[in-house]
């Protein structure tokens, strides 16, 4: 066969190929544009916490979540207990040490959780609302913004992350604040950084050694006098060995009291004095440091976005049914392609913030090859998707 009749002949070849594509339905553009979903599902909701058989359900009037950070521990047994203390006329017209609230003052039914203690100076103003809406207030019946305290109770732990030694903890509050440890069965206190003034540094009398299996609890008191400024961190420091101070406030930036000197007292950023003390060793302690104190769990968590149980649950051309599970209620949404044609669409967005998903999808062809995956946006705009999973009505 001469060159020219081959190229003939492939060619015709490729033209009949080409033309049996055609006639095969796999191979029809725009195949996908008959497709339609109709979403369904339900949106689970949290009970309460289980610690052992004991259930302790978190009802939402008594139960203020991060009401100073607005962080988020990452799990219920992670984050601090909080009671707040209003003061009382008992206290009289002049209060100066957190012990007043503490020993005289009125504690609230209302707990308050913490993910960390990591509150730089910055005006307060929006006050504590509990998960019902309530605003709490004062006795006078206004929104509490001054005169009150925080009796924080937490476990001091190591994170993986964590090495083992000797930490210098110390706190940067406005007003008062005093930090003490559990050692046996005896509450020693580790810092007084207690009295009226602006943010402070105030440092502990001597480190403490922690390994990674130490459970240390912890308990904070602190208090916020006139408005209008609040801060609350704490920080600690690891050394190559321990140490002790007879006067704490005499090494570091320990004792300073300024606003404006290691937080912008307007919005809260960090001023040189945090950067001097970052490098020199300081960190602010991380919310994977603080475990929820013994049979106390932390209601307050919220769940990262993630997709399980993603599956086809039914196949039949024309129709078939999808499923899957979010950890917090989301949108659904699903991207199907024709895996002949290459072609793809993305279905409407069903908005139901929902937990367990159901697309029930029509329009399939028999004998076509799809590929699908699920997409889920949350509240907050966070999105998750699946891989892809073989469709064959």
């Amino acid at each position: 066969m001469g060159k020219s009749l081959f190229i003939a002949a492939l060619l015709f070849s490729l033209s009949v190929q080409a033309k049996n594509q055609q006639d095969d339905i796999r191979y029809r553009k725009g195949m996908l544009k008959k497709i339609s979903c109709s979403f369904s599902g339900i949106s689970r909701t949290n009970t309460g916490s289980s610690i052992g058989s004991i259930d302790f359900p978190a009802d939402p009037a008594n139960t203020v979540c991060d009401p100073l950070s607005n962080n988020s521990s990452s799990s219920p047994e992670m984050g601090l207990l909080g009671k707040l203390i209003l003061r009382t006329p008992e206290m009289g017209a002049k209060v100066n040490s957190v012990l007043d609230y503490y020993n005289k003052g009125q504690k609230l039914d209302q707990n308050l959780y913490f993910a960390d203690v990591n509150v730089p100076t910055r005006p307060f103003t929006e006050g504590f609302s509990a998960q019902n809406g309530d605003v709490l207030t004062d006795s006078q019946g206004n929104k509490l913004i001054e005169n009150f305290a925080i009796e924080y109770t937490s476990v001091l732990k190591l994170t993986d992350a964590d090495k083992e030694g000797d930490y210098e903890i110390a706190t940067l509050s406005d007003d008062g604040s005093r930090v003490f440890i559990k050692e046996g069965d005896k509450w020693n206190e580790l810092i007084n950084n207690d009295g009226n003034h602006s943010t402070r540094m105030g440092c502990p009398y001597r480190t403490i050694n922690l390994k990674k299996d130490s459970e240390v609890p912890l308990k904070i008191l602190y208090y916020q006098g006139p408005r209008y400024h609040i801060a609350n961190v704490l920080i600690w420091k690891l050394h190559k060995k321990a140490h002790s101070w007879k006067e704490p406030s005499h090494h570091s930036l320990c004792g300073i009291s300024t606003n404006n000197f290691f937080f912008n007292s307007s919005n809260g950023k960090r001023m040189p004095a945090m950067t001097i003390l970052e490098k020199s060793g300081w960190n602010v302690v991380a919310p994977g440091n603080f475990k929820m104190p013994e049979r106390q769990q932390n209601p307050c968590v919220e769940e990262k976005l993630a997709i399980s149980d993603f599956q086809v649950t039914s196949a039949v051309a024309p129709n078939a049914t999808i499923t899957w599970k979010t950890t917090v209620p989301a949108s659904s949404q699903l991207h199907i392609v024709n895996i002949y044609t290459g072609e793809e669409i993305f279905t409407q967005v069903d908005n139901n913030l929902l937990t367990d998903h159901t697309v029930e999808i029509s329009g399939l062809v028999h004998g076509i090859y799809y590929q699908v995956r699920a997409i889920s946006k949350d509240a907050k705009g966070n999105e998750a998707m699946t891989a892809f999973i073989n469709l064959l009505p």
